[in-house]
Order: C-alpha cells, then structure tokens, then sequence
C-alpha cells in the first residue's frame, strides 16, 4: 500500500508546481487510481512507470495537460483513441467528471481495467468501453463523427493518426494528439494528411512536465473542418504502407 500521507504531498507538489488546482475528492481518486494501477501491473503489463514520482508527471500530469492550455467546455463527449492503461482518459475523468468519455482500446485486458478503476472511483457517469481497432469503429455508424473531442497518446505518428482519429470527430470538433518534444518531423511529415482529411492544425503547445530536459511535451490541437469521407479510415495496413 501507498501511504496516503506520502502520496498527498507528491501529488500536491507536482501538480501546484504545474498550476492545476484541484479539491479533496480528486486526491483521493488519484491516489485510489495509483494503489490500483500499481497493483495490478504486477500481474499485467500495464506500465512501464512504476516510481510515484514519475507517476505523477509522466502519467497524470502528462495527461491533464490538456486543461491548461484549452478549452474543453461543459459536457463535452470525448474519445481516447488507443486509451492503454488510462492514460490519457482516466486522469481527464478524475479531473472533469462531466466530460463524457469512451474508451478505446483494442486489448480487453486495459478495457476491463478501466472499468475496474472508474468501478472504484463510484463512477456515475454514462461512459462507454470498446474493445476494438481504431480503424473498425471508427466505420461504425454509432460512434462516426459523435464526439467534440478524440484525443491520443503516444500511439503512432501524427499522418497515421488523423486518419484513424478524424472520423469520430463532428465537424467543428478538434482532435488534440500528445506528443514528445521531438515531434517537428511527425507535424511537417503529417502536412498531406491535414490537407487531405480536411484538417487545420489550429495550436501548437510546448511545455516541460518536470525540470529535466527529456521531459518536453508538445499538444496539437486540430480542428475537422468537414465530414470526413467514407473511404477513410482505410485497413490499417493500408494506413500504415501508405500513409497519408
């Protein structure tokens, strides 16, 4: 077990440091979270971070990033493409439960474990779980061009996800991809497919998670500016011989 104690003046260091505010309930969600994450990757694969510390800033911080630099209004519906462990969907949940959120991932063991995390945080709220490819559902009537918001982390490079991405999204909505400090090449190579999807990247963030240099993150916010045609997304391996 984490000490309760401990965790409290980590979380409330790095995230203060950060700028984001945040109440007693979302402690305690976070740190319930973590008790479950670190428990559960020694019997799964879940993640490769297991040191508190970095836990803190390279999970959760990464994740709620977002909040600082844009809006997400009001009961916003949201899609995490390729979600893995939770990241970067689970901490947005924690830190704005009326956001509405589906979860996607095609491994059932990370779907279930979501479940089982928003299980413990009493969640109330109507979310959806899929255990699916990117590129399957997102030819699904029910869930095409549905949402404000789809947002990825660390799944592939930039051209490879728009397409995989972008049919969620209504018109007008935006696609917000996470993105390491060295991912100038990803953007430049990405230029076709922007142009071809009917994309506009609209704003660029740098920011460092921590003082130490590896530590730099970048957020890209692109707005869909029409419906996106049925031909896309293609097979992924079509999308991944010849991207876009």
């Amino acid at each position: 077990m984490i000490d309760f104690d401990v965790f409290k003046g980590k979380f409330t260091y790095y995230f203060t440091n950060f700028g984001i505010t945040f109440d007693e309930k979302i402690l305690r969600d976070f740190y319930i979270f973590t008790e479950y994450l670190i428990c559960e990757n020694e019997k799964y694969n879940l993640t490769a971070i297991t040191d508190i510390d970095d836990m803190i800033q390279k999970h959760y911080i990464d994740s709620v990033s977002v909040l600082k630099y844009f809006d997400l209004p009001e009961n916003s519906s949201l899609i995490d493409i390729g979600a893995g462990a939770g990241f970067p969907s689970v901490p947005l949940y924690i830190m704005r439960n009326d956001l509405s959120i589906t979860f996607l991932d095609s491994s059932n063991k990370k779907i279930n474990f979501i479940k089982n995390v928003l299980n413990k945080l009493e969640c109330k709220h109507e979310n959806v779980f899929i255990c699916s490819r990117a590129e399957d559902t997102g030819k699904d009537i029910e869930f095409r061009e549905k949402y404000d918001f789809a947002v990825s982390r660390a799944v592939a490079k930039l051209n490879i996800l728009c397409e995989l991405a972008v049919p969620f999204i209504k018109s007008g909505g935006y696609f917000i991809s996470y993105k390491s400090k060295n991912s100038g090449e990803e953007i430049k190579e990405s230029e076709n497919a922007i142009k071809v999807l009917d994309l506009h990247i609209t704003e660029t963030v740098n920011f460092n998670i921590s003082q130490e240099e590896d530590n730099k993150r970048i957020l890209i916010k692109i707005k869909k500016l029409k419906k996106t045609s049925p031909k896309y997304p293609r097979s992924f391996s079509n999308i991944s011989k010849n991207p876009l």
